[in-house]
């Protein structure tokens, strides 16, 4: 039997490629995307966790920093904190991300900090450059997005529909690459007074567990986060993406079904007077149906195998040339090959109980 799926299959080498390749197409969508996705984020994560604090302050239902968090918590609230036992410095921060790359798509988050506040909370320091001003359309970037994007101290970004004169270079890499005054940012987005978050830096890190409770105590209504535990909440932590995830993936297995299942559509009918021969030989149903079956399980195969080493070269090349930030999951992997796999089985089904009730006679005479 064996022997007859393969001659099947090289017997139209094109068509058998074309289906390898669209089953492997569905596993590197979702290898890569996850990839791209989680990579992104836990990247993100992990550069709020090297911010230097140990907390974050938010309001109850807000996330953990990515996207636009509503300016809606007063910046006093950061002074009151600061009084808390155990607090060493505090940083009223405001985040906005904007759907808007550096070359019209894309997205692009900014923070907005209060720069002499912030650095006594944080580890940030300017490496080029001078620091940022209390207002006006000033910003400071990170070494990594200067390099990538080649700008440089008296540069120019546009954002908040303003343009922003670059003055200062920062390390180490923290939070969003972009920073302006958080007063330049109340303005545009009309939230005076406002921030969306609180930076808080324990006099010592052991303590921070201790901090956290005396801050619920006095401020129930709010949400505390610890810095060291973003890079995993960043990656795994949003409904959103998860979402976009799973139909991504759902999507992906319903590519490769449909791939096998015109395949073996199209090579029953063509096999038909084939089959009328192996049924007048004496060949059983289940014999008929397993023929098909293994055939798109070989196929199935093959595509899982071109499309995770596909998946596995393309990223080699993206982290290692673009300094791109992928992580290939070992559980969307799984996910994607037992669904190329499946996709086979679900896909062959029917074609090939098709070939299995066709009447001998009928086949033998088809042309």
């Amino acid at each position: 039997m064996n022997g007859l799926v393969a001659s099947n299959l090289t017997h139209h080498p094109g068509r058998t490629l074309a289906s390898v390749i669209g089953v492997g197409v569905g596993v590197f969508l979702v290898v890569m995307t996850v990839g791209l996705v989680r990579g992104a984020l836990r990247d993100k994560g992990q550069r709020d966790a090297q911010i230097g604090v140990e907390i974050m302050v938010m309001g109850q239902g807000q996330g953990v920093g990515i996207g636009s968090a509503d300016l809606n918590l007063p910046v006093g609230l950061a002074e009151d904190i600061r009084t808390i036992e155990g607090v060493k410095a505090t940083a009223a921060v405001g985040q906005n991300l904007e759907l808007k790359g550096d070359k019209g798509v894309g997205v692009r988050q900014m923070d907005g900090i209060r720069f002499d506040e912030f650095t006594q909370a944080t580890s940030l320091r300017i490496a080029n450059g001078q620091s940022l001003t209390s207002e006006g359309n000033f910003a400071i970037i990170d070494r990594k997005m200067a390099r990538e994007k080649k700008l440089k101290v008296g540069d120019k970004l546009s954002g908040l529909d303003r343009e922003f004169n670059i003055v200062g270079i920062y390390e180490p890499e923290s939070g969003a690459r972009i920073k302006i005054p958080l007063k330049t940012m109340q303005e545009a987005l009309g939230s005076e007074g406002k921030c969306s978050m609180v930076f808080v830096k324990c006099n010592d890190p052991s303590i921070e567990q201790d901090v956290a409770r005396r801050i619920t105590e006095r401020h129930p209504e709010l949400r505390i986060l610890f810095t060291r535990d973003l890079p995993e909440l960043y990656a795994t932590g949003y409904t959103g993406f998860n979402v976009f995830l799973r139909v991504v993936a759902g999507l992906a297995a319903v590519i490769s079904v449909l791939v096998v299942l015109l395949t073996m559509y199209t090579t029953v009918t063509e096999r038909t007077r084939q089959i009328g021969i192996l049924k007048s030989l004496g060949a059983s149903k289940s014999f008929i149906v397993s023929v098909f079956v293994r055939e798109a399980l070989l196929i199935a195969a093959l595509g899982v195998a071109g499309g995770l080493a596909a998946s596995v070269i393309a990223r080699f090349f993206l982290v290692r040339f673009q300094d791109w930030k992928i992580d290939l999951e070992p559980g969307y992997v799984t996910y994607a090959a037992l669904a190329g796999i499946l996709s086979g089985v679900i896909g062959a089904l029917y074609p090939a109980l098709r070939a299995a009730r066709q009447d001998p006679i009928d086949a033998l005479s088809y042309e």
